[in-house]
């Protein structure tokens, strides 16, 4: 701010208590200063005017890949093909407007432009393409180049530029892949699977019960296995590519096959260095073993791997731990499944009692919350996430100090506020991992999508 003695501004004074005096200006100055305002009005109007597009102010149209935001998407390179485009229009536009849309790719090497509006998929204001191999990408940058013309001749554009690289040695996940989910481990060897004992820990079976204890196991292991596939599933891709068959495909079972590409998670026992993890299983760098055995460990490399269900007790002081299975820990005044008249046939007749139906809530919380622990740790022996940025990372951790627990990060090297489903696993509520929690059943974000499902991220080798 001036000061009252700056010598170049003209201090505030009261206006004159006397007759006005004589102006120099005349009515005919008056009138052009008059005009000239009414013009700088027209002006400006019409230069705000100029600021909407159809109608619409601040409208834009957004170029994404695999849906991964302009800030990270930076850093992402592409393969010739198989990842997904996507072009978002301003919402509320005109029939005529949108029909005017104009989508062209061009290689900057070679200066090639090709047309590809008529290949894309709308569902709502986002069109989506999967990009084919026969589209003829090459090595090099491209650019992507969208535009639509309003009623008043007014042109939208919107620009974007991507690298494309080679797969080098091809692509991290194999569609002959499957990933065992082995309920029937016993690590401790008293002859029966470790999962029964957990099961009588969270007071699902009562010891004197051992036959009901199978059955129990199976429904909880169905009712996991079936998040896992909603994880994996197509329906939770963000990128919109409505593929009958992802390009990347993995199978997911309980039952064993003999396969070389079999990876085997075993479910049950205890991590014996860190008796507190409910799952661990090892990160393998760009999925370079396509089958693999991840039940046994040694302290110095992070102990047993595995899932450990038993070790959910950890949430115990957690409300919708209590709700789902207060009623069959003893220490909360419950009775364990097994000791009362009518148990051995409570899965047969849940809903017809309010046991019955007690049991049902417990068996689809802990199946949840297991399956989302399983989906997690899977991913992990799919290779995410790989620590550093793309194309040496996934955004996880700092590869020079090894932390593999920082995993999942964002571009700024924090923890996203979201709770993706690839999130550090002490970050994450008991209700998150159940699905209950606001962000309901958790996903992964669209950068790991876009790894294990349209084969997008490259990492250097």
């Amino acid at each position: 701010m001036s000061s009252p003695d700056d010598p170049n501004v003209t201090p505030l004074r009261p206006p004159p208590t006397g007759p006005a005096p004589s102006s120099g200006l005349g009515r005919g100055t008056l009138v052009a200063v008059a005009a000239g305002l009414v013009v700088g009005l027209v002006i400006v109007f019409f230069g705000v005017r100029q600021d909407r597009f159809a109608g619409l102010s601040g409208a834009e149209i957004a170029i994404r890949i695999n849906s991964i935001g302009p800030r990270m998407g930076r850093d992402v390179f592409v393969p010739t093909f198989g990842w997904t485009l996507q072009v978002e229009l301003p919402e509320g536009l005109p029939k005529a407007v949108r029909d005017s849309l104009l989508i062209e790719i061009r290689e900057e090497r070679t200066g090639a432009i090709v047309e590809i509006t008529d290949r894309f998929a709308f569902d709502g204001d986002v069109g989506s393409l999967v990009v084919p191999k026969e589209l003829g990408l090459i090595v090099g940058l491209f650019s992507v180049h969208a535009a639509l013309v309003d009623e008043g001749g007014r042109k939208l554009d919107a620009f974007r530029r991507q690298r494309v690289r080679t797969w080098l040695g091809g692509p991290p996940i194999g569609d002959r892949q499957i990933i065992h989910f082995d309920f029937s481990v016993d690590r401790d060897g008293d002859g029966r699977p470790d999962i029964e004992s957990d099961l009588e820990a969270l007071g699902l079976v009562a010891p004197e019960s051992p036959a009901l204890a199978g059955a129990v196991a199976r429904a909880v292991a169905d009712h996991a296995l079936a998040r896992v596939h909603r994880a994996y599933d197509r329906t939770d891709d963000p990128n919109h590519t409505r593929a009958a068959r992802d390009v990347a495909f993995v199978r997911f079972q309980l039952d064993a096959e003999d396969s070389p590409f079999v990876t085997r998670i075993c479910v049950g026992g205890r991590n014996a260095a860190h008796p507190e993890s409910v799952g661990y299983v090892r990160y393998d760098p760009e999925n370079s073993l396509r089958g693999n055995e991840e039940c046994q460990g040694t302290a110095e490399d992070g102990g047993d791997a595995g899932i450990f269900p038993g070790a959910l007790a950890t949430y115990r002081d957690d409300p919708l731990y209590l709700r789902a299975l207060g009623p069959f820990l003893a220490s909360e005044g419950g009775a364990p499944v097994g000791t009362k008249d009518g148990d051995a046939d409570l899965l047969e007749a849940a809903a017809e009692s309010e046991r019955g139906r007690a049991l049902g809530l417990a068996i689809e919380v802990l199946g949840d919350a297991l399956g989302t622990i399983m989906a997690h740790e899977s991913a992990h022996a799919l290779g995410l996430v790989a620590p550093g940025k793309p194309g040496l990372g996934l955004f996880a951790g700092d590869a020079s100090t090894d932390d593999g627990y920082a995993h999942n990060q964002d571009v700024d090297g924090g923890t996203p506020s979201t709770p993706w489903l690839m999130n550090p696993g002490r970050t994450v509520r008991f209700a998150d991992l159940a699905g209950r929690g606001e962000a309901g059943e958790l996903r992964f974000r669209p950068l790991n999508w876009a790894y294990l499902k349209d084969r997008l991220i490259l990492r250097a080798r």
